[in-house]
């Protein structure tokens, strides 16, 4: 930062290498805790509880009613329908295939993403280990074939992660981060409150513990990641950020055999370590017109 010492500088960047690995920790628990409450609430359910509290939560604490206007809402209202589309799409493809199996297929919508318009003869070869990690996920194993519906929605929700990041650029420059991010989930909640948060809420009613527990997933899944992460980006170069997302699919799967007792095999293990590698590589590898190293803005 302009005008801190080195030891502050060095400080700084711990504080934010703390936080932003703390949200993904947050970001994976969260999402570990409402596959347990699937029974009750299903996924379609937990997406509305963990949307609507959410957005409450995040407006009331960035003041967000202060920036609702018709035109916040025109240009917010895209970057909602993805964020719906997203959660939705992550959730229905949790309850069928593991964690880490999910997050990986989803992490390649911004992955692919990166590599549109690339001009580098490196990026290829990382577009090949993708595809790699990906046929190791998806292999044809008869003793452990995947559930291709979850893959489905998988892979619908790495195409709405991808319109998220693309959407969310777009609003760079014209609304604050936290009224974008709180708008955003409001606009989101108003899509799934009536079919997928009434239904969940009334259930919820009769289990007020489990309600309880549905509100701590919207902390921890959206609510504080997202507080977590707009401080790490005030700190952290992007080719930092690029870096330690990247560990965001072994996150997911050391959650999924921890908190969920899943299991993977070592070759698809090998599969999201693939991913892992790819992400990195992606963001390290120099770029002749970037002689900065930093990562693409989408990303």
């Amino acid at each position: 930062m302009p005008g801190s010492s080195p030891n502050t500088s060095v400080r700084e960047r711990l504080l934010a290498l703390v936080q932003l690995i703390g949200s993904m920790i947050c970001l994976q628990f969260g999402s570990s805790l409402a596959k347990s409450l699937f029974p009750l609430f299903g996924p379609s359910g937990m997406v509305g509880l963990r949307t609507g509290f959410a957005a409450a939560a995040l407006v009331l604490f960035f003041r967000s009613w202060n920036a609702l206007s018709r035109r916040t809402l025109r240009l917010v209202m895209p970057y909602g329908v993805a964020i719906a589309g997203m959660n939705l799409c992550f959730y229905l493809a949790l309850q069928r295939i593991p964690l880490g199996m999910t997050v990986a297929i989803e992490f390649t919508g911004p992955l692919f993403l990166a590599f549109i318009g690339s001009r580098r003869l490196a990026d290829i070869g990382w577009i090949a280990l993708t595809v790699l990690g990906l046929c190791l996920l998806l292999r044809p194993d008869t003793a452990a074939l995947p559930d291709m519906m979850g893959v489905a929605y998988a892979v619908g929700a790495a195409i709405c992660w991808a319109l998220y990041i693309i959407f969310g650029k777009r609003l760079a420059g014209r609304i604050s981060p936290g009224h974008a991010s709180a708008l955003g989930l409001l606009c989101s909640a108003s899509i799934l409150f009536l079919p997928c948060f009434v239904p969940a809420f009334g259930v919820g009613l009769h289990h007020p513990l489990l309600l309880g527990m549905a509100v701590l997933v919207a902390l921890s899944s959206s609510a504080l990641p997202y507080a977590l992460e707009m401080q790490a980006m005030h700190r952290l170069s992007a080719r930092d950020l690029g870096v330690l997302y990247s560990l965001e699919p072994v996150c997911a799967a050391c959650a999924g055999i921890l908190l969920l007792h899943e299991t993977l095999s070592l070759l698809r293990m090998g599969g999201i370590l693939c991913i892992v590698v790819a992400s990195a590589g992606t963001v390290l590898t120099p770029r002749k017109t970037d002689p900065s190293g930093d990562l693409p803005e989408q990303l």
